[in-house]
């Protein structure tokens, strides 16, 4: 059996609701594939903050920026809300080579018109009461970062989607995209044969999998990161998203498949008042997503450093997923050279940000070719 559409989404997270959502907006018979169901990769593991001062400096601020401001109004456009709301992000710095890091940063963020500022350690808990400062030389603060509940965000593009006649597909495996000449004209699955002239990959860590079908070696690698959420606790509130400047230096363990797994501090609440603590992460070419016995209690060990408030509080459940980045820091995002049809949507290094940007932009190319935002330093084949 065929199914035909005029364009398909593989991948039912962050990014691939976006695009799916945005297709149809636009009048194309769209389909929504997904090999387990909608947010069953990485975003089902997010916290969902929209962040901004730890942009990729070189080619992303334009993106991040106008990812931002993609949020404006997006609540009445998808017709629900998402659980959005603002909050202020601090770096933390632990040592003299952070500092000068972060101090590096600023003069192109402030160029950008991101006002982040250096703290010392002396006046974090003005900013950030719950902060065990002991351990600290500052911080990084920047006022107006966000969040979003995810499975809210996802729901809320499904849904949209849904009413324009958009057409979801679960437990359905890509298993070859099929080509004719120069040009994708569907791919095969699980479930039968899927027909259609754009095929955008919205994929993740299995982005390097399906690059494989076309006889591409896309640069995607992924780590297994760990994270915790822990019982609500509304008396104890943090006033921003926390996390360490090591996330430089380390968040990718050098990039050795298999290498030590270890812990950077990322701290944020929900609005109901959970603590989300990681993350634990360890970057390897497999797919096992379990959590392991070293990574969660090192989390623990953290949350206990910087936030001894929280020591009391009592875990409620645990996660891993599979992660995707680049070594340079740039997603993979435009048409594949030589496969008419065929566009590339993945690896972003902060996702929930560009969600409903990279939608729009995506859709720019498969109805005209090319997009109001220069896209070129992230093409898939640079």
């Amino acid at each position: 059996m065929t199914f035909v559409y005029d364009a398909l989404v593989i991948g039912a997270g962050y990014i691939g609701v976006s695009v799916a959502y945005h297709f149809s907006k636009a009048g194309l018979r769209t389909a929504l594939l997904d090999r387990g169901g909608v947010g069953s990769g990485a975003s089902r593991a997010n916290y969902g903050n929209i962040q901004v001062q730890d942009a990729e400096l070189a080619h992303s601020l334009d993106l991040i920026q106008a990812g931002y401001a993609s949020f404006e109004g997006l609540e009445a456009e998808l017709g629900q809300p998402v659980g959005l709301r603002q909050l202020g992000s601090l770096l933390l710095i632990e040592n003299e080579a952070q500092w000068q890091m972060m101090a590096a940063r600023l003069p192109r963020l402030h160029t950008a018109g991101i006002r982040a500022e250096l703290v010392e350690a002396s006046h974090l808990p003005d900013l950030e009461p719950l902060l065990d400062v002991s351990a600290l030389l500052g911080a990084c603060y920047h006022q107006r970062e966000g969040q979003i509940y995810p499975f809210a965000l996802l729901s809320a593009f499904l849904n949209a989607g849904q009413k324009r006649g958009l057409s979801l597909h679960w437990r359905t495996e890509v298993n070859a995209i099929i080509t004719r000449a120069d040009r994708v004209t569907g791919v095969r699955t699980s479930r039968g044969d899927f027909s259609a002239g754009v095929v955008a990959l919205c994929t993740g860590a299995w982005t390097t999998k399906l690059g494989r079908m076309v006889e591409r070696n896309w640069p995607v690698r992924h780590v297994i990161g760990q994270a915790l959420i822990t019982e609500a606790a509304p008396t104890l509130r943090l006033r921003n998203h926390l996390a360490s400047a090591a996330f430089f230096q380390e968040a990718h363990g050098g990039g050795q498949d298999g290498g030590t797994e270890r812990a950077i501090l990322a701290f944020s609440q929900t609005r109901e008042g959970h603590f989300l603590l990681g993350e634990a992460a360890r970057v390897t070419c497999d797919m096992d997503i379990r959590a392991t016995p070293t990574g969660q209690p090192a989390i623990a060990r953290l949350a206990a450093r910087f936030l001894p408030a929280l020591q009391k509080l009592q875990v409620l459940r645990g996660w891993a997923a599979a992660v995707a980045f680049t070594y340079d820091g740039l997603p993979l995002l435009g048409p594949v050279a030589g496969l008419k049809g065929l566009i590339l949507a993945t690896a972003f290094k902060s996702t929930v940000i560009v969600t409903p940007l990279v939608g729009r932009l995506v859709t720019e190319l498969a109805l005209t070719g090319c997009t109001q935002l220069d896209i070129t330093p992230f093409s898939p084949d640079r």
